[in-house]
């Protein structure tokens, strides 16, 4: 009895010892995830198909290229201005025809009149090569969503009422306030302001004449013929940020609710509103889903409304600039590139 008992804690023993075994084997890869340069590696060839590109109308820049081994590859394409900068990754042992067609990675775009540097490189050496282009025209990606128009600001005589543009100092200007197109502002922190797109963005700083409120522009350019559902429009814009956390900007987007006139009315109406804190540094991108933006719960300016999140019933936004801890502060804001997206956040296409 004694012996079957020993050996009944041995099997046991070695089962336990087995199972453990099993659970901790490594799953399968279905390949290596790098695969390095070996010694004696060499780039054969890296040419791109053109010397200068217009990206407009819709053009590629085509590169291609070819090395002694499959090895893992990163092609950067960087503006030599902009700082823009866009990377194509893979494993082979070279690529046929790759297109660029223009579009960037992270918050600036690639610019008219600017070389752009291709550089490809290799994991497990320190082997480059590149070659440069010269961007003439530079894409053009108002046409990935509903653009407002004259929203990139690179002319400044448009943004007015004649066309839809409404600042909140004109006629009358608001105290201590300035606000309107520019290319190279200096910040709180002494940084000159450079646009993440073209050349020009719209500002508006000071201290206002009010605990809260300092000023803002509205747009009621372009916003007809969006989808009703709510699930799929995203709301997005450039914001410059200072790191100041008394800076904050309310977005708010204005329905006509009432069937028939078309008319955005603050006192029966809806406005659901994007609220952003600008104390991140420089250029990004905010993108909001339409259902999540939270109802206004001013009733004289869009709280009346019927509370439905209703993108198709769009007629204009508008961007107020706001003190959120010190009444006493000046701030600033800085924004470019608004843009309505279908499908997900704006992202360049072609």
């Amino acid at each position: 009895m004694k012996r079957i008992f020993r050996f009944s804690i041995v099997l046991v023993i070695a089962l336990i010892g087995v199972i453990l075994a099993c659970s901790r084997q490594k799953p399968d890869y279905i390949g290596p995830a790098y695969i390095a340069a070996p010694e004696n590696f060499a780039v054969t060839s890296f040419t791109s198909n053109m010397s200068s590109i217009s990206f407009i109308p819709s053009t590629s820049l085509m590169y291609s290229a070819s090395f002694t081994n499959s090895v893992s590859w990163k092609l950067t394409i960087t503006g030599n201005k902009s700082g823009a900068y866009h990377v194509f990754e893979g494993i082979s042992n070279g690529f046929t025809n790759l297109q660029w067609w223009g579009e960037h990675d992270g918050a600036f775009f690639f610019k008219t009149g600017e070389t752009v540097t291709a550089t490809l490189s290799f994991f497990g050496t320190s082997m480059v090569s590149e070659t440069t282009t010269l961007v003439t025209q530079a894409a053009d990606f108002k046409t990935c969503g509903k653009f407002s128009t004259y929203g990139d600001f690179e002319n400044a005589s448009k943004i007015t009422p004649a066309n839809k543009w409404f600042a909140f100092n004109s006629p009358t200007p608001i105290p201590n306030v300035i606000q309107g197109v520019a290319s190279a502002e200096i910040d709180r922190n002494g940084d000159t302001v450079k646009a993440p797109e073209g050349n020009q963005y719209y500002f508006i700083k000071g201290k206002g004449d009010q605990a809260t409120f300092v000023s803002g522009i509205q747009s009621t350019a372009s916003l007809s013929g969006i989808t009703p559902q709510a699930d799929n429009v995203w709301v997005n814009i450039y914001l410059y940020g200072t790191g100041d956390p008394n800076a904050g900007v309310e977005i708010e987007y204005q329905e006509a609710d009432q069937p028939g006139d078309g008319i955005y009315s603050p006192t029966t109406d809806d406005a659901f509103v994007a609220y952003v804190t600008l104390s991140h540094i420089g250029w990004k991108l905010f993108s909001f889903k339409y259902s999540d933006l939270t109802p206004t719960l001013n009733a004289d300016f869009g709280g009346s409304g019927n509370r439905k999140h209703e993108p198709n019933r769009l007629r204009s936004w508008d961007i107020v600039l706001v003190k959120k801890t010190d009444p006493n502060s000046p701030i600033a804001v800085y924004f470019d590139y608004p843009i309505i997206t279908t499908g997900g956040p704006f992202k360049p296409c072609h």
